[in-house]
């Protein structure tokens, strides 16, 4: 009976951190979006629509935006951009992201030192002129569970 009790009052703490955690970013202000510098053979197809990042207040890095390739394919373990610094995750990430690729699918490989690479389904390359980061996101901790 004594580990059942201890049971639910670690439980207990364990729900109360994550409600304060969701309260205090309940009222914080929502963080403004930075854009991403390029690299490599990238650019910027759509003005209205740049590369862009942010850090909320649930430990996320959120992307928006899109990002063109000037060679019309998509190269496997190609380096597309650096993240500013304070926008690198603890661990390293995978985020999927949409494309024109017909074919395969496209991932963004993003490093703890803020390093983004392109990662094309099965390696090699693929016909594609453009990525969107649009709902792409990923934590910016070393949790997976959102704790």
């Amino acid at each position: 009976m004594p580990d059942t009790i201890a049971e639910l009052a670690r439980r207990m703490a364990a729900l109360e951190r994550r409600i304060t955690t969701l309260e205090r970013a309940r009222r914080a202000p929502y963080p403004p979006w930075r854009d991403v510098p390029l690299t490599g053979d990238t650019a910027i197809p759509d003005a209205a629509q740049p590369p862009q990042i942010r850090a909320t207040p649930w430990n996320t890095l959120e992307f928006s935006g899109r990002i063109g390739l000037l060679g019309g394919r998509a190269v496997d373990e190609a380096v597309i951009a650096l993240l500013p610094e304070g926008f690198w995750p603890t661990v390293p990430r995978t985020v999927p992201v949409a494309s024109d690729a017909a074919r395969r699918e496209l991932l963004l490989d993003i490093g703890p030192k803020g390093q983004v690479s392109l990662r094309v389904q099965d390696g090699g390359t693929v016909q594609t002129t453009w990525i969107s980061l649009d709902s792409a996101w990923c934590r910016a901790d070393g949790t997976d569970d959102g704790s």
